[in-house]
This record gives C-alpha cells, structure tokens and sequence, in this order.
C-alpha cells in the first residue's frame, strides 16, 4: 500500500479500553498507518493512562495530552493539522481490530471503486448495516475533508456523527461496506462493555437532542452545498 492513512482516537477514563485497542491496532495495521490519541488534562484517570503508555511501546501511536474536546473536534483539528495524509479513520477507544491490514483493504475499496474518493466501512459487528448505514470502523479519502474544510459538520459534537458521514457519501455515490474486514465495536449495547459515565452521557437526552438538532440544521442548510462541493471536486 503506497497510501497513507492517519488514525484518530478520542479516549477517556478508560484507560485499560485503550489497552486494548493499541494492541489489535498494533497487531493488524500495516506500516503505513499512523495513529493519534488525543487524552484530556483534566481526566481523573490521566495517571493511569500514562502508567499503561509507559510500560508498553507503541511507536506507531502519538498521544496528546490536551483540554476536554468533543470526539468531533477532536477528528476535524487533527484531520487538518496532517494533510499530508491520504487517508483517515475516525474511531473510539472501544473498537477493536481483528483483520489484517484492515487498513490495505479499505484504502483499496476506495481506490479501486471510488477512484480515490469515498468512504469504506468495515463490519463492527454493531451496526445492522441493511437498516442503518452508518459508517464505523471507516477509512475516509483525504480529499474530501480538505474539499469541505472538516471531517464532520460544526455543531455535530458526538451524536450523528455516523449519519452525516454516511449521508454524504451515499449522496455522492461513495460508500461502501464490507464484511471481508472487521472491526469490533465493543459497546455497552451489545454486551461487550459495561456502560460507564462516556456511554451514560453519550445516550443521555441531552447529546441525543443535541445530535438530532445538528444533523437537522447541517441537513437544512449546508447538506446540498456540500454535495456540490464534492461533485465539482470529484469532476476536476
């Protein structure tokens, strides 16, 4: 794989999650993807986190410390401090990666299908892909971040992040899933985490009216614009 994919990862208070996911990422990646995990300051667990980074080497892997964000800031600021990336997947520290070169094979799905534009997503055995394409465990071209000036829209914070990405792709013809690549979501709705205080405020009313709000306005009002955007881009 001659492209190169930059990796964004979000954690908080979970630092034996995190764990976890480096050890799959570093177990399945190629040598072309890079990683960045972004940890609050004021995380009481910071301490752990640090411990746990001490004692195991990620060379792959850069960790800024910095102050509390939400995940899609987080994804667009460090999307576009690194243009010199093909590729990037957004994602959260409760995934996890089984497939080998997960990152070869999504990369080729857009290169191959989309001509080096789209989204490809892989299976996390979460999201009932027939009903809900929303995608997760993704790769995303760089050229359309850097077309619409972010990864996700301003105002989305967490919630509707899946449904905006998904949508614009499918709007631009440029989403694609498969099963020949997985990466597991490991959550609290499937049995696989215990809920904790991220999942307690992620599906709390507040961030999910929030989310309903922004994907609403965003659809209202820059959706169709964006599209544009992107078709002239892709006709270029």
């Amino acid at each position: 794989m001659n492209k190169t994919l930059l990796s964004i990862c979000p954690s908080r208070g979970r630092p034996d999650t995190l764990k976890d996911m480096l050890e799959s990422f570093a177990e399945t990646r190629s040598d072309k993807s890079d990683l960045i995990v972004y940890l609050n300051d004021d995380d009481p667990k910071l301490p752990e986190y640090r411990t746990m980074l001490a004692e195991n080497y990620f060379k792959f892997a850069v960790v800024v410390i910095g102050p509390r964000k939400f995940i899609a800031e987080v994804f667009n600021e460090f999307s576009l401090a690194h243009p010199e990336y093909d590729y990037y997947q957004p994602f959260n520290d409760d995934h996890y990666f089984h497939t080998y070169h997960w990152d070869e094979k999504l990369i080729d799905i857009v290169e191959e299908k989309g001509k080096g534009w789209g989204i490809a997503c892989a299976d996390d055995l979460l999201t009932d892909w027939a009903n809900f394409k929303h995608p997760s465990g993704c790769v995303i071209s760089g050229n359309i971040i850097r077309t619409l000036g972010y990864m996700i829209p301003p105002g989305v914070r967490h919630i509707g992040i899946d449904t905006v990405l998904g949508k614009l792709a499918q709007a631009i013809d440029r989403l694609w899933f498969t099963r020949d690549v997985i990466i597991e979501h490991r959550h609290w709705t499937n049995g696989r985490r215990k809920i904790d205080d991220n999942y307690k405020w992620v599906y709390g009313t507040e961030e999910q009216n929030h989310g309903k709000r922004a994907v609403q306005m965003y659809l209202l009002t820059e959706f169709k614009k964006d599209v544009e955007k992107l078709r002239e881009a892709m006709n270029k």
